[in-house]
């Protein structure tokens, strides 16, 4: 309430500043799901064998692993959750529709460098190996795929503590950057050395499972 006399203008507590934080709005992109490759289904079968094809473009692979060398190691730990990246609806049942629909690839783990990255690992969960397949980029699939809902749900069924996602982005991945930073991720301040991989910024988001719009492309230019 503001005041009515000087002396209670003297008097009175102003009241805090609380920055206002632009949250983005969730990209659109019908059909987009995220498939768990930690399950035994005939869907999943198909998607591990066209995984290992795919390719990012030859300027992002300093910066991202392929799934055919992350993939592996995803499999061998526990803490660690593949997935794909899907633009289709429904379940696909043959390799044809999965060359096609498969558009990309990404781990939640739960602790991999987590230690290092932010002040309490047991509330967060890293996102690495995420990437959109070299032919299916410049369509806003990867905004949505790493943006809530979509990434938020799936990091709330196999980490349900998690209260925030973080990634390391090495410098000069500019692509990245601007991916990330329109997905709702903001650098955090701290720096990571990844050692052959070079210097990278910690960023993160907050774990968002409430409404959102059902995801759609942008409408064609």
């Amino acid at each position: 309430m503001s005041a009515n006399t000087p002396e209670q203008a003297e008097t009175s507590t102003p009241e805090p500043f609380v920055p206002q934080v632009e949250v983005p709005e969730p990209q659109r992109v019908p059909g987009l799901r995220l498939v768990r490759l930690d399950r035994t289904t005939p869907e999943v079968a198909l998607l591990r064998e066209v995984l290992p094809r795919q390719r990012v473009a030859p300027d992002q692979r300093r910066f991202v692993d392929e799934a055919v060398h992350t993939l592996p190691r995803a499999d061998e730990d526990p803490e660690r959750f593949p997935y794909a990246i899907v633009l289709n609806s429904g379940t696909l049942t043959e390799r044809s529709a999965v060359l096609d629909a498969c558009v990309g690839f990404g781990i939640i783990d739960r602790v991999g460098q987590l230690r290092d990255l932010v002040d309490d690992p047991a509330d967060a969960v890293q996102l690495r190996a995420f990437y959109i397949a070299l032919e299916h980029q410049g369509r806003g699939i990867g905004r949505a795929a790493c943006a809530a809902p979509l990434l938020d749900l799936f990091v709330a069924a196999v980490a349900p503590r998690a209260t925030q996602i973080v990634l390391c982005l090495n410098d000069g991945n500019e692509l990245g950057e601007r991916t990330y930073s329109a997905a709702g991720f903001t650098p955090t301040g701290r720096r990571y050395d990844a050692g052959e991989h070079g210097m990278q910024s910690v960023l993160s988001r907050p774990v968002q499972t409430g409404y959102h719009p059902v995801p759609q492309l942008p409408e064609p230019r």
